[in-house]
C-alpha cells in the first residue's frame, strides 16, 4: 500500500535536503547551468534536472548518463562531460565501466543454471569447479552458490589478497597499486592459486564482501556449461537482449565513445584489467542498460524471478541472487546494486512492482557517489509515484510529452532455454543485514 501523497512529499523533501547536505562540504560550483541534453519539457525532465543539481554542485563530479524505464517507456538523460578537460557531453551511447553491477549479470547466468538444473543453490559448489579444492570448506561445511552470491562464503575480498592495500588507502595511488598486483593473474593462475586460498569464516556465518567469490561463480558456470565465461555472457544474455555495446572489451572502433574516469582528487584513472571478469569486468552504455532494466523488470521470466527471490532475509530486507533487496517509503519492493571501478561509479535500482528501473553511470569516484546515485533513483521513483497518483486512472503513469530525450521501446520477453520449471521451495530465507557495495 502506498503512503498518502502528503507523507511522500515530506519524505522526498527530506531526501533532497539530506542529498544536498551530503555534498555541501566539498568544492562547489557557483549556480550555473550544467551542460545537459535534458529538454526540461516534461515533468520527468524537470524532476531529473532538480534531482541532479545537488550532485553537480560539487565540482568533483564530471559526467553522468541516466536511463529511466517506466513501464513501456524509456528516457535518457546526459549531464556534464566525457572528461574533465573536455567540453563534450556524454550521450546514451557513451561507454562506461559498470563495475560491480557486472555481478548482477553473473547472478542472472547463475539463476539460469539453476533453472536448467545445472546448479543448485545449496549443493557443495566445489563439484562445479575443475578441481576438488578441499580448502574451500570450513570444518566440513563447503561453499555453496547461496553463500557465494550473498558474500557469505568466507572467501577473502580478492585474489591476490588486497587487504593490506585497503587498510590505509590513498585513493589517488590505490588503483595503480591494485593493477600492479593483479596484472600477472590470468585464468590459469587464478585456478591454480585458488588451491591455496583459506576461508576466513565458516560459509554462511558472516558477510564478507568478496570479488573472488563472484569470480568463483564464473569458474563454476564455465564448467557446467562447457563455455568460457565471456562467451557464455555474450550467448545467453548480451546477444538475446541486443546489448551490442556491452562487453568485456571495447573494440577499437568504439574507443571514441569511451568516457574517461577520474578519482575524487580529479586525476585521470586507468581502466580496469581484463581479468576483472565476472566480478566487475563489463563495459556498457545507458542505452544498453535500459534493455537490461526492461528485462530485469519482467518477473514472468523464471530466471529473473529466481534472481529476485530472497536467499537471505526477505523481499524488503534481504539479499537475492546478487541483488540487494529493500523497500521504498511505501513498502513496495526495491532491488539495487552499485558498482565502482578506479574512475567510474554506477548504480542500478529496480522497482518491479511498479515496472520502474533506473541505471545511472558516472565517470568519477567522488566520495559518496554510489549512494548519491541511489538517492537520485529513489527521488525520481517517488516523483513518478506522485505523478501516477495524480492521473485520472489510478495505477497508470501520466503520458510524457514527446521530446528528443524520449524513446519508446516495445516490451519484450527473454526466456532462457530450460529443461524443467523452477521447483517450488528452492529458496530458503534466513536473517541478514544488507549493505550496498562497489568494486
Amino acid at each position: 500500500m502506498r503512503l498518502p501523497r502528503i507523507f511522500r512529499r515530506v519524505i522526498l523533501a527530506s531526501i533532497g535536503f539530506a542529498f544536498a547536505t551530503q555534498f555541501s562540504g566539498g568544492a562547489t560550483r557557483a549556480a550555473a547551468p550544467i551542460a545537459a541534453d535534458n529538454p526540461r519539457a516534461s515533468p520527468l525532465d524537470r524532476d531529473v534536472d532538480r534531482a541532479l543539481q545537488p550532485l553537480f554542485a560539487n565540482h568533483c563530479h564530471v559526467g553522468l548518463s541516466i536511463a529511466v524505464v517506466d513501464r513501456e517507456r524509456t528516457a535518457f538523460y546526459d549531464y556534464g562531460s566525457v572528461a574533465r578537460d573536455e567540453s563534450r557531453l556524454p550521450t546514451p551511447d557513451s561507454i562506461y565501466e559498470i563495475g560491480s553491477v557486472t555481478k548482477s549479470f553473473t547472478g542472472a547466468l547463475a539463476a539460469e543454471a539453476v533453472v536448467r538444473h545445472l546448479m543448485a543453490l545449496d549443493t557443495d559448489f566445489r563439484q562445479y569447479l575443475p578441481e576438488p579444492y578441499p580448502n574451500l570448506a570450513w570444518r566440513g561445511r563447503p561453499i555453496t552458490l547461496r553463500t557465494l552470491a550473498t558474500h557469505r562464503s568466507g572467501l577473502p575480498r580478492d585474489l591476490p589478497d588486497t587487504d593490506d592495500l585497503y587498510a590505509h588507502p590513498d585513493f589517488e595511488t590505490l588503483p595503480f597499486q591494485l593493477i600492479a598486483r593483479d596484472a600477472p593473474y590470468d585464468h590459469a593462475r587464478y585456478l591454480r592459486e585458488l588451491r591455496h586460498v583459506q576461508l576466513l569464516s565458516a560459509p554462511g556465518s558472516q558477510e564478507l564482501y568478496s570479488n573472488l567469490g563472484v569470480k568463483v561463480i564464473g569458474f563454476g558456470l564455465e564448467k557446467v556449461t562447457g563455455t568460457s565465461f565471456e562467451a557464455l555472457m555474450r550467448r545467453n544474455l548480451l546477444r538475446p537482449l541486443a546489448m551490442t555495446s556491452t562487453g568485456f572489451v571495447v573494440d577499437a572502433r568504439d574507443e571514441s565513445r569511451l568516457v574517461v574516469g577520474f578519482s575524487r582528487g580529479g586525476r585521470r584513472m586507468p581502466y580496469r584489467l581484463r581479468n576483472a571478469g565476472a566480478a566487475y569486468g563489463l563495459y556498457s552504455t545507458a542505452r544498453d542498460m535500459a534493455k537490461y532494466l526492461r528485462w530485469q523488470l519482467n518477473e514472468t521470466n523464471p530466471v529473473v524471478r529466481l534472481s529476485h527471490q530472497p536467499l537471505l532475509g526477505d523481499t524488503t530486507d534481504g539479499k537475492g541472487l546478487i541483488w540487494n533487496l529493500g523497500a521504498d517509503a511505501g513498502g513496495r519492493r526495491m532491488l539495487w546494486h552499485g558498482g565502482g571501478t578506479f574512475g567510474m561509479t554506477s548504480q542500478v535500482v529496480l522497482y518491479p512492482d511498479d515496472r520502474e528501473g533506473f541505471a545511472l553511470l558516472a565517470n568519477d569516484t567522488c566520495k559518496g557517489t554510489e549512494s548519491a546515485l541511489k538517492d537520485i533513483a529513489a527521488t525520481l521513483h517517488g516523483e513518478l509515484a506522485l505523478a501516477t497518483d495524480s492521473t485520472p486512472e489510478r495505477g497508470r503513469p501520466p503520458a510524457w510529452p514527446r521530446s528528443k530525450s524520449l524513446i519508446l521501446l516495445a516490451p519484450g520477453i527473454l526466456t532462457f532455454p530450460r529443461k524443467r520449471p523452477v521447483q517450488a521451495g528452492a529458496v530458503l530465507p534466513a536473517a541478514s543485514s544488507v549493505q550496498s557495495d562497489s568494486m
